[in-house]
């Protein structure tokens, strides 16, 4: 969470100079460095409810999809694991690209071979703890469906991490945008619309946001 604090606060500092070069008021500056740091709060202050409210909203469900992706990498994570501890002999702790290896190829020796051929020698597993041998194409086509599932997760945590950085983009715009118009005149939060696709070819979410002008 602190890289998503980090670079919030930078395109803060990046949008200050522009609010101070077109003379926004006060008011209309506080509300955006609010709506900035915390969707919704800017909002909120100027009487905007609803529009606040829409915005901490989506700022508590696209933390809740990061929670919930990032336990569903970890559960397949360590699924995966264990079918290769099973089905493989595979011990002790390893990265993950030994994980990617070892289910597109049935033993290390075959690995080994290949590598040899290409000349990376820097990719050779050497060690004894390095060891597999996948006791059916079955098991081994199973750990890898099952590891990339657990990629696609973790993947989408970081998609997510962008629509967090948006969110907080488009408060702090509309925040501002509304208070300029007065406490009294609210917008609708009805216009904004946000949404996460699934990549049909790729692993994780196409986030957007939607304004209708």
């Amino acid at each position: 969470m602190h890289r998503i604090l980090i670079i919030i606060l930078s395109v803060g500092l990046l949008v200050s100079p522009a609010i101070g070069a077109s003379k926004i008021s006060r008011e209309r500056g506080d509300a955006f460095l609010k709506s900035l740091v915390l969707p919704g709060w800017g909002q909120y202050d100027s009487g905007h409810r609803k529009s606040a409210v829409f915005f901490a909203l989506s700022e508590f469900a696209i933390i809740g999809g990061m929670v919930a992706f990032r336990a569903h990498g970890s559960a397949k994570r360590d699924d995966y694991k264990a079918l290769a501890t099973m089905h493989a002999g595979v011990v002790g702790e390893h990265s993950h690209d030994f994980y990617v290896d070892i289910g597109n190829w049935d033993n290390v020796d075959d690995y080994n071979e290949q590598r040899l051929q290409d000349r990376e020698f820097d990719r050779l597993y050497t060690s004894t703890l390095d060891s597999w041998e996948w006791d059916s194409q079955e098991s081994r086509i199973q750990m890898e469906k099952i590891r990339i599932q657990s990629d696609k997760s973790f993947n989408s945590v970081y998609y997510l991490i962008g629509g967090i950085v948006l969110n907080h983009i488009a408060s702090a715009i509309h925040a501002g945008r509304v208070t300029s118009k007065g406490k009294t005149q609210a917008t609708s939060s009805r216009d904004w619309h946000l949404g996460f696709t699934p990549l049909a070819r790729s692993q994780g979410l196409s986030v957007h946001l939607n304004y209708a002008f």
